[in-house]
Formats: C-alpha cells, sequence, structure tokens
C-alpha cells in the first residue's frame, strides 16, 4: 500500500516511526507559533529558531502518523530532535513534495 503524501518514516531508538505532518497540524502551529510557523514554511527563518518550534513540529507529525498520544508524541520529540535536528527540515519537504526546491512558498502554485 503507498504512503499517504508527507509520510516520513524515520528511524529512531530501534524503531520505525511514521512522521505526517498535515493542514491541520500546520493550523496547529500556526495557531501556536504564527502564520509562517516561525519561518519554517518559507525559509524565513534567521538564527536559531525557538526550539520549541522544532519540538512541536515533529510531535505533531508524531500525533498524525504514529497515532499517538500528544503527551507520549511531546517526549519522544523531544528526544528525537535532540539526536538530529534536521528531521524538522525533513518533515516539512515531505508535507510539501512538490514545493521542494521552486522556490515558492507551500500552497502557492508553479508557474509551467
Amino acid at each position: 500500500m503507498a504512503d499517504v503524501t508527507g509520510a516520513l518514516h524515520h528511524a529512531f531508538g530501534g524503531k520505525t516511526y511514521t512522521l505526517r505532518l498535515t493542514l491541520g497540524g500546520i493550523a496547529k502551529l500556526q495557531d501556536k507559533y504564527g502564520n509562517d510557523v516561525g519561518g519554517l514554511l518559507t525559509g524565513g527563518i534567521e538564527g536559531i529558531p525557538p526550539m520549541g518550534l522544532l519540538v512541536s513540529v515533529v510531535a505533531e507529525a508524531l500525533v498524525k502518523g504514529e497515532k499517538m498520544p500528544q503527551a507520549e508524541a511531546y517526549e519522544l520529540a523531544d528526544d528525537i530532535v535532540t539526536a538530529d535536528q534536521s528531521i524538522v527540515g525533513q518533515i516539512i519537504v515531505a508535507a510539501f513534495p512538490d514545493a521542494e526546491g521552486n522556490g515558492k512558498a507551500p500552497g502557492t502554485k508553479r508557474k509551467r
């Protein structure tokens, strides 16, 4: 069976987790961090992003991908991000596969 768009499989601690950042997850992040999710959606982050944001992205992806309770997802996300901060970028790319490399913000139409 094919993965749902946005699924990222990530090995951590001897287990492979499915992480999915969906529009609902992004909406939760926008409520907390603003419409551009701290610059993650357009690549506009300058300096160091809020660490809570990095953990929140991974946690929301775990909640959706693993059907994991939120408290458990945040605990695991903290460990995953601490081990590898690049996971956040990988989740964003998986969530918007058609936007990779096109220089446009997610949700904008590409020129043909």
